[in-house]
């Protein structure tokens, strides 16, 4: 709980100590993620994606013509179904707050259509993860990810699809597996311009 608190506190300090005149805008998003586990300790015969959402918020602060800032707090599901020993398909539901702190670049910014980019951190905190037979405790609870991003905005409204890596095992249930979590996602955003 402690991390927890920690990783929040660095978030909103970093955000606040940005001016509000540098303020660009304020959004949600709306998302439909497809993730699967990646790693080379995966017990069965295979793994396949299955299908997730992404909800939250973003703020976005101006550092320049080209480059901005971008905070999000997101709920996102990840997961995975294996078909393990027996032919038996197990889905394996994680989901998570997510925290995105993303570097923005927009190209062509005087356009109605403007193609961006995003690449950035993500710190996600397990809220909750299931499978078809319980509850796993030996879920690591702070996960690290990387973001990629492209997308295009025309007026308030933005679609992108967007990339994240896991970067640490997730599975602590032995020392010697390694899983990750990866998930690609079709992001719908709308801004709140000031």
């Amino acid at each position: 709980m402690k991390k927890i608190t920690v990783i929040v506190f660095l978030i909103i300090f970093c955000a606040s100590a940005l001016s509000a005149d540098e303020l660009l805008n304020t959004g949600m998003k709306l998302g439909l993620n497809y993730s699967k586990f990646i790693g080379k300790d995966i017990q069965g015969k295979g793994v396949n994606s299955i299908p997730g959402f992404s909800l939250g918020g973003f703020i976005n602060y101006k550092l320049n013509d080209r480059f901005s800032l971008q905070p999000e707090i997101l709920i996102t599901t990840k997961g995975s179904l294996i078909n393990t020993v027996g032919d038996i398909n197990l889905h394996n539901v994680f989901i998570y707050y997510e925290m995105p702190i993303l570097v923005k670049f927009t190209f062509l910014g005087k356009r109605k259509f403007k193609p961006v980019l995003f690449c950035g951190p993500a710190v996600d905190v397990t809220c909750l993860a299931i499978n078809d037979t319980n509850f796993p405790n030996d879920i690591r609870k702070i996960d690290l990810g990387f973001i990629l991003d492209a997308g295009i905005e025309f007026s308030k409204i933005s679609l992108d699809i967007r990339y994240n890596q896991g970067l640490l095992n997730f599975d602590k249930s032995a020392d010697d597996i390694s899983l990750k979590n990866s998930t690609i996602s079709l992001i719908v955003g709308f801004s709140f311009r000031r």
